[in-house]
């Protein structure tokens, strides 16, 4: 006489947790509209056509040194603000359980290299996503990268490295893969839908076209490794690959010929797709951390 296993109940979708999702979200644009006021001040202060204020114009604004400075000094803040709040936002609420890996466990030889292959492919195919717009609508690129200055990233070095490839990386993956990405996961909620829609409200964050596009490509990849792997270091790792190389790597191969940055992308654009298939089908538990999509993990 055989018996069967009886089948596990199906688990209720929580549209409380997944509401909650979004919440991470809003503190972060509050925090970091606060962190740039200061600088926007100043450089008001210091602009001498004052009372022709352009709120727009805030290339012009922030061309002082003073908000040069206080602009760094804002990014900085928020990110280690941010940092604070959400890891232990992240380790109160989702981490009582946790099963503990270990960095040699996660930061194997084949994981780090897996994850820096795909990173710089993901920027890769970014890249020539954002050729194919220039070419089509130049105009876009144009008035991003207008914006970009204005915004300060890039004109100053220690915002640069400090902000933009260690600390920023850093809380975003607290914010999204950590906490934003748990709820969705607590929710019960289609692996599929927790990764996109965590992307989703990765690029809204971005608040403007081009970036928010492309920062919806690059949190669908990070929530991917988030989930693949089951700790958020490897995702802290991805991020910071990327905007590393985002920010010095491009430029490194804008001084080369073109055709060598053409083959560049296109080699890592394809060992990245690979790559991610490979990991696609490979199970959780077999890329170096925690098997069950239900749990959150460290």
């Amino acid at each position: 006489m055989s018996t069967s296993t009886p089948a596990m109940p199906k688990k209720r979708f929580d549209i409380g947790d997944f509401l909650l999702s979004i919440i991470p979200l809003f503190i972060m644009i509050v925090l970091s509209t606060a962190a740039t006021m200061p600088a926007i001040v100043i450089g008001f202060m210091k602009n001498s056509d004052g009372d022709n204020f352009n709120l727009t114009d805030t290339s012009s604004l922030l061309a002082s040194d003073e908000a040069q400075m206080a602009l760094t000094i804002g990014y900085v803040i928020y990110a280690i603000v941010a940092i604070i709040i959400f890891y232990f936002w992240y380790k109160k609420v989702f981490l009582k359980k946790q099963t503990v890996i270990s960095n040699k466990e996660i930061f194997t030889v084949k994981n780090v290299i897996t994850t820096i292959v795909s990173a710089l492919g993901v920027s890769a195919i970014i890249s020539f996503a954002l050729m194919g717009v220039n070419a089509l609508a130049p105009e876009i690129i144009e008035n991003y990268n207008k914006l970009m200055e204005g915004a300060g990233l890039g004109s100053n070095i220690l915002t640069t490295v400090i902000y933009a490839c260690i600390l920023g990386p850093i809380a975003e993956e607290f914010i999204f893969r950590g906490v934003t990405q748990a709820y969705l996961t607590r929710s019960n909620a289609h692996p599929v839908v927790v990764i996109a829609f965590q992307a989703l409200l990765f690029g809204i964050a971005h608040m403007n076209l081009v970036q928010s596009t492309y920062a919806v490509l690059l949190g669908l990849f990070l929530g991917f490794l988030r989930y693949k792997g089951g700790n958020i270091r490897i995702a802290i790792f991805a991020h910071i690959v990327f905007n590393v190389f985002g920010t010095f790597g491009t430029a490194l191969l804008g001084s080369m010929p073109d055709a060598v940055g053409y083959i560049f992308y296109g080699v890592f654009a394809v060992a990245s797709i690979v790559t991610l298939i490979i990991l696609g089908k490979t199970p959780t538990a077999k890329i170096g951390a925690v098997a069950s999509s239900s749990t959150v993990n460290a």
